[in-house]
């Protein structure tokens, strides 16, 4: 994802004021009491799903509004100015890198290369979300506080611009899945079955986002929930209940 931030008028209240000296006082005050706080909420607001290209069947980006900014480099520091950001990321990017061992030494990091944009169809998706957010922050409703847009910057209009300004600045949207994934025992990539039992191994389950055997088109929270109240009936030897309502009652219907 690549964030898009707009510098907001003085005297609209965002995260970045609201998180300091006395303001976030307040906000602390009016947590303990029960009230509205930001220290109840969650920093993205606005959830969007969109479509990047007219006459997709179904959205292929996901977007989401902050009401605050981030400091340059920063995942989660918020920045000094009042600012607002809006990101998209793609659901299924096409991409794959890799991850290699640098030596037997099991405490020695890794070597990752995600190998993000490397497909060209990714580059456009993420093309389009980008300036899908522009278009979404700069609407007449939010230029009655937006001062202007700071990050990429209204000087970077073209393809190479704004990939070259998302490969220097993007990052990850943190829903990691898919690294054990289920399949049949026939499948190399498998690691669990459809009881999410480990393949070759008895009395061992794996029961998170790792065993999705593709992304969701969406945040894992609750596909996860769902996976784990499988799991605790696959454990229990629970059996799925009965239908309340015969399949033959909807049929006369």
């Amino acid at each position: 994802t690549t964030r898009v931030v707009m510098r907001i008028r003085p005297g609209v209240p965002t995260l970045n004021e609201l998180s300091r000296g006395v303001r976030l006082g307040r906000e602390v005050l009016r947590w303990s009491r029960g009230q509205p706080s930001i220290l109840a909420i969650c920093p993205s607001h606005v959830h969007v799903f969109w479509k990047s290209f007219e006459g997709l069947d179904l959205p292929d980006l996901q977007c989401v509004f902050t009401p605050g900014n981030y400091a340059d480099g920063k995942l989660t520091e918020l920045d000094d100015y009042p600012g607002v950001t809006g990101s998209a990321w793609q659901h299924r990017p096409e991409s794959s890198g890799w991850v290699r061992a640098r030596s037997t030494n099991v405490f020695e990091d890794p070597e990752i290369n995600p190998n993000y944009l490397a497909d060209p169809m990714d580059r456009q998706v993420h093309l389009a979300g980008i300036r899908l957010v522009r278009r979404l922050l700069t609407t007449p409703e939010m230029l009655r506080h937006v001062e202007g847009e700071i990050q990429p910057g209204l000087a970077l209009q073209t393809d190479d611009e704004l990939l070259d300004f998302a490969r220097r600045n993007g990052s990850t949207t943190f829903h990691l899945a898919g690294t054990a994934r289920m399949g049949p025992a026939t499948d190399p990539t498998a690691v669990v079955d459809d009881r999410l039992q480990v393949h070759g191994l008895q009395g061992l389950r794996v029961v998170d986002a790792s065993i999705m055997p593709n992304l969701p088109s969406a945040n894992t929270l609750a596909t996860v929930l769902m996976i784990a109240e499988k799991a605790a009936d696959l454990i229990r030897g629970r059996q799925a209940p009965a239908e309340d309502v015969p399949v033959a009652a909807f049929e006369a219907a």
